[in-house]
């Protein structure tokens, strides 16, 4: 953790652009004390800024602490990043530098939202995943996690069976049903997230009707040469009944690697085309190469135009010593954790996927105006929210492996 993170608390970290706001800084432990008769410079650093001239005079103030505490006003112009450097006066070439503290304004609405990172698809050992789904869920908020929803392969129980397990226990961590949907005959697959019924256990229990409706479909398609017309058509049955559902229907990893690419290209193609998806699994295809391809292809859709809602899933099937967990994941920028409010903010686009293998940096894709965003948060606020959800993990786990005085602590 930086320097400034672990020694100061600076807050709001988020403002409204353009408004006058207070702003606080409190030093955390003497070592980082300000000096009570000491004068302090604020110098104002909007990172949007232009710096063709040297001679750019920043706006600052002169503030003397106040119950221990630096505490300022400021209009932060733009949707940007700012810096504020503060200085400890008298000193030669205008002062002592204490630190480089960081905030960020928003237009109103980006404002009104909130960053909540979570994973749209992840396996237990109700599947081919390797813990339970409770103890995959408290090893998620462990990690950082505000949302979840467990996607087992043709089954949506083990989601019910972690949403039961902490039903009883005041948690922060909201979890989602989902299931990862294998259609009869059909290689794709989808992620029905937060339905209310199984789609798997629509074909499974009357593979008849679900073959009849298909084929209806079917019917009246015209698809182009050399696209699997019933795949296609089977994939737009269950995308529409997820949606009867009430949830929201991924497109997940078609340029996963089984010996050859998930799925044909010419199918990913008239998918795109049509879309009877509603957000597209841009991360998720378990290593790098595969993940190249897909955000390589939805770069380039953006660029002929398409809109094209994307989250980042990392798969997972399994939370601890295990590849694939938290590498990939969604920032959505959502008024709540509620699901029409995270199905939405996908939809709309106020998403975007991060990518982040051990020992690399972070790389995030989707909107340059949400990537900029997001690139702050992952170093100036998650930084100090994971250790809060790390506490919280760990109780859960306790409780779920029948510690009675976990529950009082959550």
């Amino acid at each position: 953790m930086k320097r400034e993170l672990a020694d100061y608390d600076v807050f709001p970290k988020i403002i409204e652009s353009g408004k006058k706001t207070s702003i606080t800084i409190r030093p955390l432990g003497q070592h980082a004390g300000f000096a009570p008769d000491a004068d302090y410079r604020i110098v104002f650093l909007p990172m949007c800024q232009s710096r063709e001239s040297e001679n750019l005079e920043y706006e600052q103030v002169i503030v003397k602490p106040r119950a221990g505490t630096l505490v300022f006003e400021h209009a932060f112009p733009w949707e940007q990043a700012h810096i504020i450097r503060v200085f400890k006066l008298p000193a030669k070439d205008g002062g002592e530098l204490l630190g480089n503290f960081m905030v960020y304004s928003l237009l109103p609405d980006l404002y009104g939202r909130r960053p909540y990172r979570g994973d749209f698809h992840a396996h237990t050992c109700r599947s081919d995943g390797h813990e339970s789904p409770a103890i995959v869920a408290a090893n998620y908020r462990k990690s950082g996690f505000d949302f979840l929803a467990i996607t087992d392969h043709h089954k949506r129980s083990p989601s019910v069976e972690a949403i039961e397990a902490y039903e009883k226990a005041p948690i922060d961590l909201k979890l989602f049903f989902g299931e990862e949907v294998h259609p009869l005959q059909n290689h794709v697959h989808m992620v029905n997230f937060g339905g209310n019924f199984s789609v798997n256990a629509l074909f499974e229990s009357d593979p008849d009707q679900y073959y009849r409706e298909v084929n209806t479909l079917l019917a009246d398609l015209d698809v182009p040469t050399g696209v699997n017309a019933f795949q296609y058509a089977s994939c737009a049955w269950c995308f529409d009944r997820i949606r009867e559902a009430g949830g929201l229907g991924i497109f997940c990893h078609p340029y996963w690697v089984a010996n050859v690419y998930h799925v044909q290209e010419n199918l990913v193609d008239y998918l795109f085309e049509k879309k009877p998806f509603d957000a597209f699994e841009v991360l998720g295809g378990h290593e790098v190469y595969s993940n190249n391809l897909q955000t390589a292809y939805y770069q380039e859709a953006r660029a002929k135009g398409m809109t094209i809602p994307i989250v980042g899933a990392s798969d997972s099937h399994g939370t601890e010593n295990a590849m694939w967990f938290n590498w990939m994941y969604t920032l959505a920028f959502s008024k709540d954790t509620q699901l029409e409010s995270i199905t939405s903010s996908v939809k709309d686009c106020f998403s975007v996927a991060v990518e982040h293998y051990p020992g690399e940096a972070f790389r995030i894709y989707g909107p340059f105006r949400l990537v900029k965003y997001a690139d702050f948060l992952l170093n100036e606020y998650f930084p100090l929210h994971d250790p809060l959800c790390f506490e919280e993990g760990r109780l859960m786990k306790a409780y779920a492996c029948g510690d009675e005085k976990a529950l009082e602590l959550l």
